[in-house]
């Protein structure tokens, strides 16, 4: 299982979500993973792993939630659309401190607002496609955690693909990509890089 890097990088959003391919390759071994644990007939280890990580994932989607709806508020703003304003006037510490029960139903509503305006917020607001993909895919893996079904339906065709490809798949993601782009921390971040490197060693025994 590929937890240890996922979990890393879910606890530490700030150091990474900024720079788009991290995003998509993150959101790629993420993607993989969850296809990894939906084909497995034994989760056991999976899920006390899983259990551990809970707040730290809410954290990163609080984050990306927060990245995602101050763009819809400035387009809001722009507009004049006083009720999209306030519906995205949520801040990072709002959705963070949010019960489930009213964070979940929030993050998919700025998903469902982006989406709408999409065309508008790629184009003009910095909005870009990796962000949206990776929100939906750790939303299904914060729903998947708490017992509720994935919200959206994401690189559906990992479902029809072994469990041999989808290690392989996610062992190329992580040497091929992840570890190449995550060099550019060697310097910049050693503390950041060492952690990851840690990630790494886990995923690797």
């Amino acid at each position: 299982m590929h937890d240890a890097v996922i979990a890393f990088l879910d606890g530490k959003p700030e150091k990474w979500s900024s720079i788009p391919k991290i995003v998509v390759f993150k959101t790629e071994l993420s993607t993989v993973n969850l296809a990894i644990e939906q084909s497995q007939e034994s989760q056991l280890a999976a899920q006390v792993f899983v259990g551990e990580s809970k707040q730290q994932l809410k954290k990163t989607i609080a984050l990306k939630g927060d990245v995602l709806n101050d763009s819809v508020e400035a387009f809001a703003v722009v507009t004049d659309d006083a009720a999209l304003e306030s519906k995205m006037a949520a801040s990072y510490s709002d959705l963070n401190e949010m019960r489930n029960g009213d964070f979940i139903p929030k993050i998919k509503e700025v998903i469902t607002e982006v989406e709408t305006h999409k065309e508008v917020l790629v184009a003009e607001y910095g909005v870009t496609e990796e962000q949206i993909e990776d929100l939906k895919a750790d939303l299904n893996r914060f729903l998947e955690m708490n017992g509720e079904p994935r919200a959206y339906q994401i690189a559906s065709t990992q479902a029809t693909k072994s469990l041999a490809e989808l290690f392989s798949e996610a062992h190329d993601i992580l040497t091929t990509k992840l570890d190449k782009v995550m060099k550019i921390f060697k310097r910049r971040d050693p503390e950041f890089y060492n952690g990851y490197l840690a990630a790494r060693v886990v995923v690797d025994r």
